[in-house]
């Protein structure tokens, strides 16, 4: 019962926060890379804190979620093991992006730290590494699906 519970919060809210992912990917980011290089960082000025405080806790609570419900299976032996390791692999790798990428980018965009001719080009790094985000987002998304279905 708490394992099925479990699994629909962890399913819920990845697919929430892919959904998201895929539209700032989507909608945001095309956006930002035809903008003028000065128009970007005063908007990013404006709305870089605004994105952050809706993005950071709806990425925490897709994280935690879905590790405590790897743990909560892991630790009962409900459903798959392995698909239950490999969304939480699949967790931890989305989340450590932050930490390896977006945390220093994001800073050097907010601070103006990059040129006018280096930012299009950590536009599209940044570009790269969001959508390789968004595929581990997709595989704990599915392994979350699959591992409910299962229960």
């Amino acid at each position: 019962m708490l394992a099925e519970i479990l699994l629909q919060a962890s399913s819920g809210i990845l697919g929430i926060f892919l959904g998201a992912q895929i539209s700032e990917a989507a909608l945001l980011v095309p956006y930002w890379k035809a903008m003028k290089e000065d128009d970007f960082f005063n908007l990013h000025r404006t709305y870089g804190k605004k994105i952050h405080r809706f993005f950071a806790p709806l990425t925490i609570l897709a994280t935690i979620i879905p590790l405590v419900t790897v743990g909560y299976v892991a630790a009962q032996g409900v459903g798959n093991p392995l698909l239950a390791g490999i969304m939480g692999l699949a967790v931890l790798a989305f989340f450590s992006t932050y930490f390896l990428y977006f945390k220093k980018a994001n800073q050097s965009f907010a601070a103006r730290s990059l040129s006018n001719k280096e930012l299009p080009y950590e536009l599209i790094k940044w570009e790269k590494w969001h959508w390789g985000r968004i595929c581990f987002e997709f595989i704990a998304f599915g392994c979350s699906l699959l591992l409910l279905a299962k229960v």
